[in-house]
């Protein structure tokens, strides 16, 4: 009898030294997400994956997985008994609160031996990227105008309808926003009639953000103001791309993959266009590679046959006020949305002004 103990506490030594010896050889692990841009607070649904490649069974495998600041969860972890070219797949759900870039780059594995006396860890390195897009609003809902306008008919006037004449009434289809309803005609037919309109000139938009608040720049970065203006340059881009008018997109923003700097994008239509310039603004930091006074020159300087150029900034800086009236003369409608107010009116007479509606 107490061979039989012997031979099996030996046999056991021999098993327990195998697996911490040879456990990590033939295991594969990774992590996946289904897609690459989530809105705020969006499920994300995340695959996490172990294959065991070898013909010794692992009998412990812990998995710690290390999730960014601003997830709803910082860390996820379970454990693992795999069989011999065994593959365990996990699923489940985060989400973010905050818009960025967000990496998922650490998970640490932990080998156990038979008996849990001891254990062997691993760190993985990865680089699985999550862009969160910037929260999205009512642009009608959002901004409200500064001067005489008033009114909230007036954004849809200036920054919506204005570059469009009304030809006629036709049926509602579903498919247009609703604050095209022609209500009097709708009554009248006894069914939801809409606005028909056609171009008035070959319009395309320039939306210009700018992510600069103060200077000098080694001041603290005004984090929630930034948030807000580029959040107001979502909503302006998914108007001109419900109202079929081309528009692209102009940041001083860092950008890491260029030699510009910043961003440039051409006027275009569609999801692909669209969904290209939000992941932009998804992406984008609060570094300031140079002056907005600087990128406003350049602009002016290859505006090309922009028809509107729409300024999204936090804050109106008294450096920009030059800049902005230069290029307001060279285009034939320019507008100015600011989170705040201030020199905001000191702008051209010729420049419409809008201003976040929170600071009412």
């Amino acid at each position: 009898m107490i061979w039989y103990v012997l031979g099996l506490l030996a046999l056991t030594s021999v098993i327990n030294y195998l697996v911490l010896l040879f456990g990590f050889d033939g295991l594969t692990y990774y992590l996946t997400t289904e897609a690459k841009d989530y809105e705020i607070g969006e499920a994300i649904p995340v695959a996490s994956v172990v294959e065991n490649n070898k013909l010794l069974t692992v009998s412990y495998l812990k998995v710690e997985e290390f999730f960014p600041a601003h997830f709803n969860v910082a860390k996820n972890a379970y454990s693992l008994f795999i069989m011999p070219f065994q593959r365990v797949k996990r699923t489940y759900q985060v989400s973010a609160k905050k818009r960025g870039l967000h990496r998922i780059n650490r998970a640490v594995l932990e080998l156990g031996d038979f008996i849990g006396f001891k254990s062997e860890r691993k760190e993985i390195n990865m680089d699985e990227e999550i862009v969160v897009l910037p929260k999205k609003l009512e642009l009608a809902e959002s901004i409200a105008p500064l001067g005489p306008l008033g009114g909230d008919d007036s954004v849809r006037r200036w920054i919506i309808d204005d570059p469009l004449m009304t030809i006629g009434i036709r049926e509602y289809t579903g498919n247009e926003p609703q604050r095209f309803i022609h209500w009097p005609s709708s009554v009248k037919h006894g069914s939801l009639m809409v606005k028909k309109f056609d171009f008035t000139t070959d319009n395309s938009v320039l939306v210009i953000l700018n992510v600069e608040t103060m200077k000098p720049c080694g001041k603290p970065i005004e984090e929630e103001l930034i948030e807000e203006a580029v959040a107001l340059a979502r909503g302006v881009l998914e108007e001109f791309e419900e109202l079929n008018i081309p528009y692209g997109l102009a940041t001083n923003a860092y950008n890491e993959q260029s030699e510009d700097w910043d961003y440039y994008y051409h006027a275009g239509l569609g999801a692909g266009h669209l969904g290209a310039l939000l992941h932009t603004l998804g992406y984008i930091h609060f570094r300031v590679p140079r002056f907005f006074e600087n990128t406003l020159r350049d602009i002016y300087r290859k505006r090309g046959n922009y028809t509107t150029v729409v300024i999204v900034t936090p804050r109106i800086l008294e450096s920009y006020l030059e800049p902005i009236d230069l290029l307001a003369k060279a285009v034939p409608r320019t507008v100015a949305i600011a989170v705040e107010d201030e020199y905001l009116d000191d702008l051209g007479e010729n420049i419409i002004k809008y201003r976040w509606k929170s600071n009412d």
